[in-house]
């Protein structure tokens, strides 16, 4: 999980420094755009790796879910089938 927030907040350290810096001549059109884009994307794989996290530790999905701000059915829909998310990945 480390190395998911850490590509995450390098990548919007990176973003945040682009609203300082008057645009580069050199940047491709549409740059900034697309760096912006991807802070979704790595969010989503740093969840991914909270709730595998959260998983191997015990949490059952009640618990997940509960952090997430969704049920735990939600929770076991959308991350249930997430790398093994735990030995038994039956429920909880």
């Amino acid at each position: 999980m480390t190395e998911a927030g850490e590509v995450l907040l390098l990548h919007v350290k990176s973003v945040a420094r682009l609203s300082l810096e008057p645009p580069s001549p050199r940047s491709p059109a549409g740059w900034n755009c697309a760096a912006v884009a991807r802070v979704p994307d790595l969010a989503g794989q740093l969840v991914q790796a909270a709730v595998l996290a959260d998983r191997r530790a015990g949490a059952s999905w009640a618990q997940i879910g509960a952090g997430l701000g969704i049920s735990a059915e939600a929770a076991r829909s959308r991350f249930g089938r997430t790398r093994s998310a735990s030995p038994a990945d039956g429920g909880g």
